[in-house]
This record gives structure tokens, sequence and C-alpha cells, in this order.
């Protein structure tokens, strides 16, 4: 039988994200999902994330039923047998035989010699766990590789840290800000749970909305939203946002000063022009690298740099990060954010402000990168972020039920864990230039 629309994307998108080290987000909204219907983009939304999310536990019994290791396997059996898996062991409205039948018909898709490989260890697994209850499986801290949950333990607690995992295992809510309020019914909406002027998507696809395809909505994480609140930008100032792509943070603080000279620089050509796109036309968009000296012979008043990083505070939205990092990436990685952030507050005037933030919890990348920052220009100094949490909580930006601000700071910066405040984890430092 052929395989259902649902099991294909699932199977295809499974295999871009091995083979190709795509993202699954962005993959299950591409191309490949074309004329399917809601309910088969949500069942393999559901398939895919699910994979990924419970990978380590799913390998381990794949292994123990096929006895052999799961990196000896064929890509496209591996991915059979993971889908089937987590049909079998974590969703409790697909029957075993559907998900044995399903995976084995994926399977063919790639290579049809590896059907019989699939059926025999799925129908193993499905008759060794048919008793086993989904509250027994689930373990959030076997979701992640031991090795940062060390990290994040040593770092916040055991608790933060467990906290932290439980929220990466969730699905992530869809959070907005609209310059307009002409959304149709079916998109039915919630309020913030930081940001005053945020919206969240209960209900509807807010993607397939004539709002979101003109540029009236971006969705975008209510922690990435109040890192451009935390430049506090004046009318008249001259903002740079030193790494903008894909445009979502200079978007925003163009809509909050509208008045002020914007430029945006992205090293990649092909991005900056698409950048180029989704920005108003008064924004200056630069392609530039900026680990160097960058092209600019004034001085700003305000410098975001929302820098590259591991993503490991992203890992609900984007799971397939934890099997890629390693241990040492965000060492490597907080030496190219040294360089960015050093660069830009070159072009720092006196007086002025810089933003640095990475949505990553590793600290070789936020407060390692900072002290870095500071020990190199004694010009710099770096700002409370409490004081500038306060500063906003006052002038009506945050909720009124904001989660108390020694929640959301530590060490003089501002620190979000993972399901704090139902977001991303985000890191950012404020500093300024003495006068």
């Amino acid at each position: 039988m052929p395989v259902s629309p649902s099991r294909q994307l699932a199977f295809s998108v499974l295999m871009e994200v091995e083979l190709n080290e795509g993202y699954a987000s962005d993959l299950l909204h591409s191309s490949l999902g074309r004329g399917l219907s809601l309910a088969d983009r949500r069942l393999a939304t559901e398939i895919v994330m699910g994979v990924l999310r419970w990978r380590a536990p799913i390998d381990q019994i794949i292994q123990r039923a096929a006895n052999r290791p799961v990196e000896k396997m064929a890509a496209p059996a591996l991915q059979a047998l993971r889908m089937g898996v987590y049909q079998m062991r974590y969703l409790t409205r697909i029957p075993p035989s559907a998900a044995v039948d399903e995976s084995v018909e994926a399977a063919k898709l790639a290579d049809p010699k590896l059907a019989g490989f699939v059926n025999a260890v799925l129908r193993r697994i499905a008759r060794e766990t048919a008793d086993v209850k989904v509250e027994e499986k689930t373990d959030d801290n076997d979701s992640h590789p031991a090795w940062l949950l060390d990290r994040w333990r040593a770092r916040f607690g055991a608790d933060a840290a467990s906290a932290a995992a439980a929220y990466d295992n969730r699905v992530p809510p869809v959070a907005i800000r609209a310059t307009t309020e002409a959304l149709p019914g079916e998109i039915v909406l919630a309020p913030g749970r930081l940001l005053a002027a945020a919206r969240r998507v209960v209900e509807g696809d807010i993607t397939k909305t004539e709002a979101y395809l003109q540029g009236q909505v971006w969705v975008q994480d209510e922690a990435s939203q109040l890192i451009a609140h935390l430049l506090e930008p004046a009318a008249r100032d001259r903002i740079l946002d030193a790494c903008a792509a894909p445009g979502g943070k200079a978007a925003l603080l163009h809509a909050l000063v509208p008045e002020a000279a914007m430029v945006a620089v992205e090293p990649r050509p092909q991005r900056a022009r698409l950048l180029r796109r989704r920005l108003p036309p008064t924004a200056h968009v630069v392609a530039a690298d900026a680990t160097r000296e960058l092209p600019f012979r004034w001085q700003f008043d305000r410098v975001l740099v929302d820098a590259p990083c591991t993503g490991t505070g992203t890992l609900s939205r984007n799971p397939e990060i934890r099997w890629r990092l390693q241990p040492d990436d965000a060492v490597r990685l907080a030496e190219l954010q040294t360089a960015i952030v050093t660069h830009a507050a070159i072009a720092l005037r006196p007086g002025g402000r810089l933003v640095y933030s990475v949505c990553s919890l590793e600290a070789e990348e936020g407060p390692g990168v900072v002290s870095r920052l500071l020990a190199s220009d004694p010009k710099l100094t770096l700002v409370s972020a409490a004081r500038v949490l306060n500063s906003l909580r006052s002038a009506g930006v945050l909720v009124d039920n904001v989660p108390p601000i020694d929640q959301l700071t530590q060490g003089g910066f501002f620190q979000i864990l993972p399901g704090a405040a139902e977001t991303d984890g985000f890191f950012a430092a404020i500093i300024e230039r003495a006068r």
C-alpha cells in the first residue's frame, strides 16, 4: 500500500535532518509539505518533532530489538524505525499495526530492500512493548545528551536544569507581534506572557493568513522580542544590527522607532538580499563580515549583536540541535562571538548602548564573551539588566504579571531559561560606553 502523505512528509524531513543537517521546523513548512491537509501536516510535525526529542531512548529500543548499533544501520531504515517506534511508544491513538505498516512503506520509498529488516524489527518491538504505558517511558533526562544536562545542573541547579529539559520536550507556543488587528476569525489569540504587545496563537495557522504573507505579522518568540526592547531606542538614534538575518529583531526595532536610522549587517549576500525584502525600504542592509572591521565611518547610538550560537535555549523548537552539539562547540563559537561583539563595540558612540545576546544557555557564549569584551575596552561598562527590566515594566512594555525580575536575571545579565515564561532560553548583556 502507498505510504500516507503525513508519514511521507515525516520521513522526507527526517532524512533531510539526518543527511543534510536541515532544520525540521523549516522543512515542515517548506515545499515538501505543499498540498497537504492541516491534519496531515500536524501528524507529520508530531512524528518528526517527537522522534527528534526522544531520539536517545528510541534508539536504545531499536538497538536491543535489532541487536546491532544504530550507527551501522542504513539511514532510511533507521529513520523508518524511529518513526515506527515513536508512534508505538509515545502516541496512544495510532494502532501498532498501522505504525509498523506505514514505517515499512516509508522505508520502501528509499530502498525496497530495507522493508524486510524494518518490518522484522518493528514487529519484534510491538510484541515486546505492547503493555508499556506512555507515562512509564517519558523521562526528560533521557531526552538530552548527559554532558549537556550536567553543564546545566552545574550552572543553574538540578531543579532548573530538569525544568528546562522538560520544557524542551513540549510543543512551544507560537508567539507573534503584529502591525494589524485584521486577522481571520479562525485565528484565536491570547495575551503575551512577557510583553504587553505580544500575542500567542491559541488556535489556527497564522502562517497561512494574508496578514502574515504580507509581512504584517511576525512569528517571534517573546524572549527574542524582548532582546530588542533592552536597547530602549529613541526616535533619532542611529541603530546597528550587526547580525541581522533573518530580520525579526531589526524589524521590531524599526517598528518601535520608525524615525531612527537603521543599518542591518549580514555577511552572506543571498541572505542580505532576503533581508532587504523583509525590512522596510528605509533600513540600510549591508553585506559585511562583522568578525572584521565594519565599513562605517560614523558611530551608532544603539548596537545589537544577536550572535550565532549553539542555540541550546531553543531545543523545544529545534530538537535536532541537541544531537548535533559537541561539548567543545560553545568554546569554538565563543571565539566567533567575541570577534563580532568586539568589532561592533568599536562602532558604539560615547554614551551609547550595546546589547549582546545569544539564544544559548552556555556560560562560554554568555558571561564568558562579555568578560572578554569588557576586559578589552575599559570604557565599556555593564548595565544592570534588572534596572532596565524595571524601566521597561514601568513603561508598560512588560505585562503586569511578568515573572519576578530576579527570575529573569543572573549576575547583572538578562537570563531566562526555557519555559520560565513559556519562552525560549536567552542570555543578554547590556553594555554602555562612557561619555
